[in-house]
């Protein structure tokens, strides 16, 4: 991201400065309605402020180094959006039963929307709200910062592969041990079945709300850009149908290009749709900017593309990106120069990535040698698939 998106203005302070009042002032009007001592009120005040600043600074450093997860840079409004809500929940939580407090899902929500520090710090800052104003004992704070944590760890990388069903079973089920080790053993009785009320009930709320928030996570940012990809990586769209019609060479390289860039991309459990897309349209030239800003290109496509344009090599997906175009090209170079003479691909393929070794090509790129290594096999393994660039 560029320096100057980073910066933080006024504008991205006020979210934050308004937090901090409405904390403060939501913990007044619970501590003042329930009668507690000036010398309380004012405590709770001071460490509800605190607390939503220290998230304030903790976020921005993240965001300024460029440390938040997913898109999240991008919309930084998107966190004290969520933030506020979880502010709301927690306030609200005073009023209710300890073992009913649905922290689980704020501790995700807010890493998922931020990062897993922030989020996790964020949380923990809101969880203190109503042990302040409720007079919970410190074990209660442990129930939900530790199935939080855990929950938070469990639903890391979803714009990988969004599956739930093994993070939520085990999140909930930590959630009830939890539950069960410190609200429900230390009752001085007999176990009973009512003992388990409240936590069946937080269990099965914290079930629905968790769905329904990473059902909107995947609405807003995993799958954000599935229609635009849908509709970029299609090879019947007009703008590939018409560059075949005018660059008939080119658009096949690309389209070649394209493929290993699919096949490289699952095997590294890389961003593919973002490759699959900078495979298509990499060789557009000087059209290419005016492309990508004309169709609202998803940025992580755009920023491929712009390295590979800059010769500025980054990104794992712009080496793939890179390497696809090489051997692509290099093979039908020879092949279009001489179609009956063979050719050992294999010795081409070490060529071209000692070329890149010699170059430092990728000496800016976070790409590791043993992937590089898998990237050269793959190549090497589709003999058979040269015979298409004839």
């Amino acid at each position: 991201m560029e320096k100057d998106r980073r910066r933080i203005t006024f504008l991205k302070l006020l979210p934050e400065l308004g937090s901090m009042l409405l904390a403060a002032a939501g913990i007044y009007g619970i501590s003042f309605w329930r009668q507690d001592a000036f010398d309380i009120i004012l405590r709770n005040m001071v460490m509800a402020a605190t607390g939503v600043a220290i998230t304030g600074f903790h976020l921005r450093r993240q965001y300024l180094n460029g440390e938040l997860s997913y898109d999240n840079e991008e919309h930084f409004l998107r966190f004290w959006t969520c933030f506020l809500i979880g502010l709301a929940a927690a306030l609200a939580c005073s009023f209710l039963p300890v073992g009913g407090w649905p922290f689980l899902t704020l501790f995700v929500m807010l890493a998922l929307f931020s990062s897993a520090g922030t989020g996790i710090l964020a949380a923990s800052m809101l969880l203190m709200l109503p042990m302040l104003v409720s007079g919970a004992s410190v074990e209660i704070f442990f129930l939900y910062f530790v199935s939080g944590v855990f929950g938070v760890t469990l639903f890391r990388d979803m714009d990988k592969e969004f599956k739930i069903g093994l993070p939520l079973t085990l999140s909930l089920l930590c959630l009830f041990v939890c539950e069960t080790a410190i609200v429900v053993l230390p009752v001085n009785a007999r176990l009973d079945l009512e003992l388990f009320v409240v936590p069946a009930v937080n269990l099965i709320i914290s079930c629905i709300l968790l769905v329904g928030m990473l059902k909107l996570f995947s609405t807003m940012v995993v799958y954000r850009y599935r229609e635009k990809y849908f509709e970029l990586n299609d090879t019947e769209n007009q703008l590939l149908v018409g560059y075949k019609e005018r660059a008939r060479a080119d658009y096949f390289l690309c389209i070649h290009t394209s493929y290993f860039c699919e096949r490289i991309g699952k095997k590294l459990s890389l961003d593919v749709d973002a490759l699959k897309c900078s495979g298509y349209y990499h060789r557009w030239g000087e059209e290419l900017p005016a492309l990508m800003e004309e169709k609202a290109f998803p940025p992580k496509a755009a920023g491929i593309l712009k390295e590979f344009m800059e010769k500025s090599c980054k990104q794992k997906e712009t080496a793939v990106l890179v390497c696809a175009d090489a051997v692509v090209n290099t093979i039908s170079y020879m092949l279009a120069k001489d179609k009956d003479k063979p050719i050992e691909y294999v010795q081409v393929i070490d060529a071209v990535f000692k070329r890149f070794t010699d170059k430092h090509t990728f000496s800016q790129c976070d790409i590791t040698q043993r992937e590089l290594n898998i990237i050269q096999k793959i190549f090497k393994e589709e003999k058979l698939y040269y015979d298409f660039l004839r």
